[in-house]
Formats: C-alpha cells, sequence, structure tokens
C-alpha cells in the first residue's frame, strides 16, 4: 500500500529560472536506466516476488526511495521553469518538446511519462518489466548496474550548474544512488553464498 505526503523528503529551491538546465534535468527522468526506469523496474521487480521476506522488503523499499527522487526532480524541473525570461524558453521550447509541452500548458509529469523528451530511446514503462529476469542474484546485480549508470549521469549533470541549490539535491540523489548500489552488491553476495550453501548441504 502507498501513501503520499505533500511535503518531499529533500527539499531544493533554484536561485534563479534556467529552463536550459531543466531540458537537460529531464533528460534523467526517462529511458533506460533513468529514474523513472529504475523506479518501474524495482517495482515490477518486488510485485513478481511472491514469497515475502527480506529481499521483497528491500526492493520495494528501495523502488519507493526511487519514485520519491522522481518526485523531487520534476518538483525542481517546475522551479527552474517557473518565470524563467522569453528568450530562454524560447530557446529551451525549440531545444526540447518536453518543455514546449510545459510551456504550452501542458502538466510535466504527462509530458515525461508521454515520452515527449528529445533523447528517449525508449518507452521506460516497458523497460521496466523487461528486465527482471526472475533470478535474484543476477536482478540484484542489475540493480547495481543501473545504480552505477544513475549516477554517472546525476554528476554529469551536477558539473553542468552552479546553482548551490540544484546541486544540493543532486549531492542528496547521488549519495542515495551510492547506497542503492552498495546494498544490490551486498544483496547479490548474500543470494550467491546462500546458493552455494545449498549446493553444499545438497
Amino acid at each position: 500500500m502507498f501513501s503520499h505526503r505533500r511535503d518531499l523528503q529533500f527539499t531544493s529551491t533554484p536561485r534563479q529560472p534556467d529552463a536550459l538546465y531543466a531540458c537537460r534535468l529531464e533528460q534523467v527522468l526517462a529511458g533506460q536506466y533513468d529514474e523513472i526506469a529504475v523506479a518501474m523496474h524495482y517495482m515490477s521487480h518486488a510485485w513478481d516476488m511472491r514469497v515475502p521476506g527480506r529481499y521483497r522488503d528491500l526492493v520495494f523499499d528501495v523502488g519507493s526511495e526511487q519514485v520519491a527522487n522522481i518526485e523531487m526532480l520534476a518538483t525542481m524541473i517546475a522551479q527552474l521553469l517557473r518565470r524563467a525570461p522569453a528568450k530562454v524558453l524560447d530557446t529551451a521550447v525549440r531545444l526540447d518538446p518536453a518543455v514546449a509541452a510545459v510551456i504550452g500548458g501542458s502538466d510535466l509529469q504527462r509530458a515525461i511519462a508521454g515520452g515527449a523528451g528529445s533523447s528517449v530511446a525508449s518507452n521506460p514503462w516497458q523497460v521496466a518489466s523487461g528486465n527482471v529476469s526472475g533470478k535474484l542474484a543476477a536482478d540484484f546485480r542489475t540493480g547495481a548496474v543501473a545504480e552505477r549508470d544513475r549516477r554517472a549521469q546525476l554528476a554529469r549533470l551536477y558539473q553542468l550548474t552552479d546553482d548551490a541549490d540544484v546541486r544540493y539535491l543532486l549531492s542528496f540523489l547521488l549519495a542515495r544512488a551510492a547506497a542503492h548500489q552498495q546494498l544490490w552488491r551486498s544483496a547479490a553476495a548474500e543470494v550467491k553464498e546462500e546458493d552455494a550453501d545449498r549446493d553444499t548441504d545438497g
């Protein structure tokens, strides 16, 4: 069961509008191993695990945190677009159809979920479930790779802005991705060890 609180887990307000950077930030929300796809991968994996226990709880916990990441990033994007100068907005609209949809009055979430981003390689909702193998160790290793890729993208975005408040949010997301990556590595190692023990006992 899910519940939604109006206060974000982590809040940060940019110093000034920046539609071009909002366009760049939007790109980490869609596509394989980006925020939406990774969240859906984790949730699909958890729903596929029918036996309750610590591994299922772990996947649900990380998946829920990933959904929170999406909301924090979408909120930051909306703040960066708010009151942006017309000239900057015009440039951003030409560069990215998702920004154009937002400026035209569409909902940001709908624009992202509808695949309006300029470089979205695939539908993240379809990618997510297709990455679940049903083998715990393999799926945990996939999670570790996804977190590694997220960290690389977030680190690049961190270098593309000098706004301290935007960097504050990205540093939080980077730290969380590093923690998730370590969780998946540890869980994969535990499963491998448990499998080896079973083979020895058998």
